[in-house]
């Protein structure tokens, strides 16, 4: 287990054990690629507004929203031994887990399903190797205090996507590096209420996608992988692109000599394909959220601001401007506010934008 620390704390990155999520850009930029031309709009809705700072003076800092007004994010504790897991909705936060600092313990995955939540907690043990383990707890206070599922989580690796942990079939899935660090995979799962771990190993290097879709995530090879029926589907792609898909959209990101970002959108068989118009950004490895909007940020004068590229109708929507860290998964997106730490915590339902 002492190799999870590392696959950890490189996901940040999307450098995983080994895995370059992101190939080497060349220098080369693809073909053009005609923009849209469907113009820029300005949402009119109004975001859910959270602070910050919690009533015991912490700052909270949210790893995924279940709706505009409940989250699970982290916080220090009070007196600073400690960091906590929170469930943040109406009243006051709900303590799912706490481990002392000196742990160094980090959250991923956090997924929901069916009004239960389920994560990764990876923290040094006493005797020193970092473990990950698989919690799950229900939203509902009255009906349990988390529980843990398994421990025997592998190389687990996390990419910051939504389908980091995936629940289908009555299970709870991930993938995981081989101890060897073969170009292959691991297929873990358990049952949802625990049990023993099931492993599959696949060649290739993959990651999950929307059920039950993989990415691969080999530089040069970029496909889709069913693992229900075993359909291979490779993907259009230059070699100077790097990219990330679902079954319906996938997003090419190339780098030109100046350092500028190319962003290509496109259905995953390659038709369809057009370019982002400006200097843009993509928020975190999921793309097409909703199968509708790519999340981007883009720099307006002295701010950030955020954008959607509606994939439909190819126009761009104008979310908030003055962003600071932004988040999307699922349905919803999340930023903060605030500088040089947040003050605020803004949250906006996609499928509300006409």
């Amino acid at each position: 287990m002492g190799r999870a620390r590392p696959l950890i704390a490189l996901a940040a990155a999307l450098v995983v054990g080994g895995w370059l999520l992101f190939s080497p850009a060349s220098r080369d930029a693809p073909p053009a690629v005609a923009p849209s031309g469907a113009g820029t709009v300005t949402a009119t809705l109004q975001p859910g507004v959270t602070p910050a700072r919690l009533a015991d003076g912490t700052i909270y800092t949210p790893l995924l929203y279940l709706d505009t007004g409940t989250s699970v994010g982290t916080a220090p504790s009070a007196d600073g031994t400690a960091e906590r897991l929170l469930l943040r909705g109406a009243g006051a936060p709900r303590e799912l887990r706490s481990v002392p600092k000196e742990r160094f313990p980090q959250w991923l995955g956090v997924t929901l399903d069916e009004g239960i939540l389920y994560w990764a907690e990876s923290s040094a043990t006493a005797a020193g190797p970092y473990e990950t383990r698989l919690w799950r707890a229900p939203v509902a206070p009255a009906a349990g205090p988390p529980v843990a599922v398994t421990a025997d989580t592998g190389g687990i690796v996390f990419f910051d996507s939504q389908y980091d942990l995936v629940v289908a079939e009555g299970r709870l899935h991930w993938v995981a590096a081989t101890p060897d660090d073969a170009p292959k995979t691991e297929l873990r799962s358990v049952a949802v209420g625990g049990g023993a771990v099931t492993t599959q190993v696949i060649e290739g290097r993959y990651r999950w996608s929307a059920w039950p879709w993989l990415m691969s995530v080999d530089p040069g090879a970029p496909a889709l992988l069913n693992r229900t029926d075993g359909q291979r589907r490779p993907v259009p792609a230059t070699a100077a692109e790097t990219m990330l898909c679902t079954p319906e959209w996938c997003r090419a990101i190339a780098e030109t000599a100046s350092g500028r970002n190319l962003i290509d959108v496109m259905h995953a068989d390659g038709s369809d394909r057009r370019r982002l118009p400006g200097d843009l950004n993509a928020i975190g490895v999921d793309v097409g959220l909703l199968d509708r909007f790519e999340l981007l940020t883009g720099v307006e004068g002295e701010s950030l601001r955020l954008l959607a590229y509606d994939l439909p109708t190819g126009r761009t929507i104008v979310l908030a401007g003055e962003v600071g860290v932004v988040t999307a998964k699922a349905h919803l997106v999340w930023w903060s506010t605030g500088n040089p730490e947040p003050t605020d915590w803004h949250v906006l339902d996609l499928r509300r934008l006409a």
